[in-house]
């Protein structure tokens, strides 16, 4: 019912009030012509008495009580003026009636005068009508019958009722065949409205309502909305499954992104945009990017671009978290939105200082002991070589130059070799010995500096590892230690196993490393003190070398240090 009322009530209240529009003009029609059928009644009427009276005032006024005898009609007389001569309702009734409707109708020249009014004598709704009365063509007064309009009028209604009824059944058919018409013409529509409506809301289960009495129409009508909303489906499906793929890569690209819309509000920003730009994750979207962007240098890059401007692009560095970006901004004349790319600069720039660095070390560490070497050799061409304590020593000095030269190149092979290509053989290295016999290859240079070395662990604990890379570690630590070490302090070296670990130390007693030195220690060629390093020979790629060769044995390294007090070296292997 409510779903009837919603398709067709507004055709129902039309045609309603059109039914009723049509029955209260056609009331009136019927009415007007019963009315019209009784004042050709009474005109009749009037026209026999006037016949038959010879037109004569005297006669008419004999006729009155045999006119009104057994009826509720009424016979007025009157003169030439309108004034009552002869009333057959009130004997005593006087006065003027030249005022009356019917009265000055004939008065201006018609045959006939009629009217429907209240009668203030009967105290009914009379129809009146008039005639004249002539002689010799001459109007020597007026007849007016009248007659009480609700009697004939009530002698109809039976016969109105009839037409109403008629008319009723005659419009309700109507209706039910436009209706009918209706609903069949609109059933494909109603039938598919609702699978429409369903395809809209996002239903993909591909269910569709099937008619009892499908006809072929219909049938046709639902095998096209089957296809298009299998198509549809398959279609949302893509579009769910794509815009999941989107944006789990929008938020897994490495490459900082986020998108204003026209009016300056931030519509998207991935992880990693956020990350470089130290921003918490974002809640809500659609927000001004200057609640959000709070880097000046970045906000003045997106007021600057525009449609005059629709490209940008620029090297920043981000306050908030010190990272150089490469910003690229475009602006889109089709929607006025500004797209913006980063790329994080930060590392690249990094390695590119090292690189200048490590080439401008190696270049000068190599040219200190290549100069030495050319100056003594030309030294002793010139004839230093004829005095022998001068061919000795500038030999042996040329012969420990040679060494620093041959260890420095051999260091930078070192490095230049990939993790996976360190595949030495693994064994088991009873630790301690191991550590002695390291200790005993700077016996000389300990006894100058009155250094003594002590070692804490397990005399009989076995390490499963590769000796080579493992000597190289515990031979630079002890080196460094033994070259920073104050003279007459001690040198531990401690070992244990906790939790499946082996954790190794190298502390010593030396001058320390300064806090923001600690950050790029095990950087290749970079010493804390430069001119001590090189005074003791070193070329700063020992700690370097020993990061590396501990991450190839899948360990870590960590520096605790305070200047004036001394340095340790811990180091952590995983054993299993």
């Amino acid at each position: 019912m409510k779903r009837f009322f919603k398709n067709y009530g507004a055709l129902t209240v039309v045609f309603v009030l059109l039914f009723i529009a049509s029955w209260q003009l056609i009331s009136r029609f019927y009415n007007q012509q019963v009315t019209n059928q009784q004042v050709t009644y009474l005109q009749q009427k009037g026209a026999f008495l006037l016949r038959v009276s010879n037109n004569q005032l005297a006669t008419l006024e004999s006729y009155r009580d045999t006119y009104v005898a057994d009826s509720d009609e009424r016979i007025t007389l009157l003169d030439p003026s309108g004034q009552i001569l002869m009333d057959s309702t009130d004997s005593s009734l006087q006065g003027s009636r030249a005022n009356r409707a019917e009265i000055k109708a004939v008065m201006s020249g018609n045959q006939i005068g009629q009217a429907t009014r209240w009668s203030t004598t009967l105290h009914k709704q009379l129809l009146y009508v008039a005639l004249p009365i002539k002689q010799n063509n001459k109007i020597i007064g007026f007849i007016r019958l009248a007659e009480p309009a609700d009697d004939f009028l009530k002698k109809s209604a039976s016969i109105k009722q009839s037409i109403l009824m008629i008319y009723f059944l005659f419009s309700f058919m109507v209706y039910f065949l436009a209706l009918r018409i209706l609903t069949k013409r609109n059933r494909p529509v109603e039938t598919v409205l609702p699978i429409l409506k369903k395809m809209i809301k996002g239903n993909a289960d591909g269910e569709l309502f099937e008619p009892t009495k499908p006809n072929e129409q219909e049938e046709e009508l639902l095998a096209v909305v089957s296809t298009l909303n299998e198509q549809l489906n398959q279609t949302y499906l893509a579009y769910e499954s794509s815009e999941k793929q989107l944006a789990t890569l929008f938020n897994e690209l490495k490459i900082g992104i986020f998108i204003l819309d026209s009016d300056g509000q931030l519509k998207s920003m991935n992880v990693s945009m956020q990350k470089n730009l130290g921003i918490a994750p974002i809640e809500a979207w659609n927000v001004p990017f200057a609640s959000v962007i709070t880097d000046t240098h970045l906000i003045q890059l997106i007021y600057h671009v525009s449609e005059r401007v629709p490209f940008v692009n620029q090297e920043i560095k981000i306050n908030a978290t010190k990272k150089i970006l490469d910003i690229t901004l475009r602006y889109f004349k089709e929607d006025h939105q500004v797209l913006v790319i980063a790329y994080d600069l930060t590392k690249i720039r990094q390695l590119e200082k090292m690189h200048r660095d490590f080439v401008g070390n190696v270049t000068h560490e190599l040219k200190t002991p290549v100069t030495s070497l050319i100056g003594f050799t030309e030294t002793l061409l010139d004839g230093a070589k004829d005095d022998p304590k001068t061919l000795t020593d500038f030999l042996t000095i040329m012969q420990k130059d040679a060494y620093r030269l041959e260890e420095l190149i051999q260091q930078v092979i070192q490095l230049s070799k990939s993790a996976d290509r360190y595949d030495y053989e693994l064994k088991n290295i009873p630790l301690f010995p191991f550590i002695q016999h390291i200790i005993e290859s700077y016996h000389t240079l300990a006894e100058e500096k009155k250094i003594q070395f002590q070692i804490h662990g397990n005399p009989d604990y076995l390490f499963f590892t590769k000796q080579e890379l493992l000597q190289a570690i515990l031979k630079n630590l002890i080196e460094n230690a033994l070259y920073y070490s104050r003279d007459a302090t001690t040198i531990q070296i401690l070992f244990s196993q906790v939790n499946q670990e082996l954790t190794i130390q190298v502390k010593d007693q030396g001058v320390g490393i300064d806090e923001e030195d600690q950050k790029r220690i095990f950087e290749r060629f970079y010493r804390a003190d430069k001119a001590r390093t090189r005074n003791s020979g070193g070329s700063g790629l020992g700690l370097a070398i020993v990061k590396e060769y501990v991450e190839a044995l899948n360990g870590t390294i960590e520096l605790q240090s305070y200047p004036g007090i001394g340095t340790t070296f811990i180091i952590h292997f995983p054993l299993t």
